[in-house]
């Protein structure tokens, strides 16, 4: 269970860390907008991981 919750741990700190590079990228005048995308579907992919993990861990 200790496992999980360090991967759940993991999971969060990844997206939060997409979410602050998403920010970051969005604030430059000359945005990259295909580098946004990228980061947004990683962002979604690893909210889609925490949530298969949250509900298999119940």
């Amino acid at each position: 269970m200790e496992y999980i919750e360090t991967t759940l741990e993991s999971l969060k700190i990844q997206h939060a860390q997409l979410d602050s590079a998403i920010r970051e990228e969005e604030s430059h005048v000359w945005k990259n907008m295909i580098r946004i995308e990228q980061l947004k579907k990683e962002k979604l992919r690893k909210k889609d991981e925490l949530l298969r993990r949250t509900l298999q861990a119940q």
